[in-house]
């Protein structure tokens, strides 16, 4: 991966944070947490979470070694994210902090994203679990050099990429990736839509 930092477990919380700031805006987190401060502490949590799964599990990468920008991928065959997997992967203060700072209430949002995934996605493929720059570098490129720069490998792969969306600005921009939507579904209980995504191999 020309030109960007592989993460290790060193880097969890400060990719986490990176993320945790990244997605102050998203679609889901500012419904179910309208306090901006709880807002931050259970966005925190949960990437500690998934940066430590995809450290373990997959691989996650930085724009360069300030990390203004950090996204996580692993391949099908380790979503679901199961329990066991979690336990070896994931900082135990994550663990305890997530239900702590209200974690439970993307419980079911993400248990219903969750199962979209599972029923559209191709049996192997590539995950974009996440993909964030901090709010100062946002627009100057470092989400794209994030993507294509996986994008090269899963063309050379011949795998498909999948990922998902809660906010309807990432699909116009994942589409200029060539990313297209294969589900849109409103998600339950929620205001909120849902889009799956997948781009085949060039």
């Amino acid at each position: 991966m020309d030109n960007l930092v592989r993460l290790h477990e060193v880097d969890i919380k400060q990719a986490a944070l990176v993320l945790t700031k990244s997605f102050q805006q998203y679609p889901l987190l500012v419904q179910k947490y309208p306090d901006e401060s709880q807002r931050k502490k259970a966005a925190y949590y949960f990437f500690l979470v998934i940066v430590g799964y995809g450290i373990r599990w997959g691989e996650v990468y930085a724009t360069s070694p300030r990390m203004e920008g950090i996204a996580v991928w692993y391949r099908s065959e380790y979503f679901p994210m199961r329990f066991r997997k979690i336990l070896s992967s994931v900082p135990f203060s994550a663990l305890l902090g997530f239900p702590w700072s209200g974690g439970g209430r993307m419980q079911k949002a993400a248990d219903f994203v969750e199962a979209r995934h599972q029923l559209t996605a191709p049996a192997e493929h590539w995950f974009l679990d996440s993909v964030g720059v901090l709010p100062q570098y946002q627009g100057q490129g470092y989400g794209g050099k994030l993507i294509r720069a996986m994008l090269v490998r899963t063309d050379r792969e011949k795998l498909p990429v999948y990922l998902d969306t809660m906010d309807e600005v990432d699909v116009r921009r994942y589409e200029h990736f060539g990313f297209k939507v294969i589900d849109k579904s409103p998600v339950p209980k929620t205001n909120l839509t849902n889009w799956s995504m997948l781009r085949e191999p060039g």
